[in-house]
């Protein structure tokens, strides 16, 4: 089932269009009428309360698009609800989010986030960095969800490279010998890294 929501007094010029177009089927059905009231009032739901099923932002979408508050919710739950809710706005299609460094960032859930971090871990400019740096390059994409460090600690526990390179040490550097200098270009240095090549 296809849901828009439209706030009063906005303009839908997908819908617009639509209603111009010409209907191939038109005599292929019969015309009935349309029955316009709803016996529930929660058809215009993305979700009930406690569904873990559906998106988390779906009470925080449904607010400000449709000005529709989950009936059921304790005192509690209200005052965190309203004190969470305005942080995010809604621009249709999408829900977005101004977090705490004042960086604006799309609301995204399930499927969507998995391939937003799995790109930030492994893609192209990905790196196999640890979680705290993947979770960085998913803020840095302009995406946002609550359990994003979560994720990306699991991501990064389940990646075979990652597992297999293991954590540099302080005896994988090359010691470093300092130069003492005396007075301005009394003393130069020259660092090599690796082999010293004959030419």
């Amino acid at each position: 089932m296809l849901l828009f929501v439209i706030k009063k007094g906005a303009e839908n010029l997908a819908a617009d269009h639509l209603s111009r177009l010409e209907n191939p089927h038109e005599g292929d059905f019969k015309k009935k009428e349309i029955n316009e009231t709803f016996p529930l009032e929660t058809l215009r739901m993305i979700t009930f309360h406690g569904d873990s099923s559906t998106t988390w932002f779906a009470n925080i979408a449904n607010y400000h698009a449709g000005n529709f508050v989950v009936k059921g919710m304790s005192s509690q739950q209200k005052k965190k609800f309203f004190k969470d809710v305005k942080y995010y706005f809604w621009d249709d299609p999408y829900l977005f989010k101004i977090c705490a460094d004042q960086v604006i960032r799309r609301c995204v859930h399930g499927q969507e986030a998995v391939d937003i971090l799995t790109a930030c871990h492994n893609g192209p400019t990905g790196g196999h960095h640890g979680a705290n740096y993947t979770a960085k390059k998913v803020f840095d994409s302009g995406f946002y969800w609550p359990t994003i460090y979560r994720d990306a600690h699991d991501m990064v526990k389940s990646c075979d490279s990652c597992q297999r390179q293991g954590k540099i040490s302080q005896k994988d550097e090359m010691p470093q010998n300092a130069i003492q200098v005396c007075e301005i270009f009394d003393v130069w240095g020259i660092d090599f890294m690796g082999p010293k090549r004959e030419a």
